[in-house]
């Protein structure tokens, strides 16, 4: 009764491990054991292979202070590249102003001094258009 308990075990655990295995398909084992480092699970890794990043660029991202997956997609998928997503922070923007402001073509220090002055982006993109800064 106890081998066959063993046997029966062994073989439900079997197809787990193939599944665990196969799901870091297309990764070497240095790329995929940085991607496990980083807490990504495999599907989590592979949404970001599919944006074409890589251990190195998520990590990027983790250094400027995007710690959230769904953050990083979000900044990423609206043309942000980590740098100027993370100056948009620093000048204290979140993403949804960040992404209104840049679409005007401002950049992130123009608009924390046109925002600090008061000027919301409608008045901002006005005052520009008329010759005007905050320089």
């Amino acid at each position: 009764m106890y081998i066959s308990r063993y046997v029966v075990l062994v073989m439900l655990c079997v197809p787990l491990f193939a599944c665990s295995t196969q799901a870091w398909d297309g990764y070497s084992p240095v790329e995929a054991a940085s991607l496990q480092a980083l807490g990504l699970s495999s599907v989590e890794a592979s949404h970001f292979r599919k944006m074409g990043f890589t251990s190195g660029t998520i990590q990027h991202w983790y250094d400027a202070g995007f710690l959230a997956n769904n953050d990083i997609t979000a900044w990423h998928d609206a043309g942000f590249a980590v740098d100027d997503a993370r100056q948009w922070r620093e000048a204290g923007f979140e993403f949804e102003a960040a992404r209104s402001w840049k679409k005007e073509s401002f950049y992130a220090k123009e608009a924390q001094g046109w925002h600090e002055r008061g000027f919301d982006l409608l008045q901002a993109k006005k005052l520009r258009a008329q010759g005007l800064s905050t320089q």
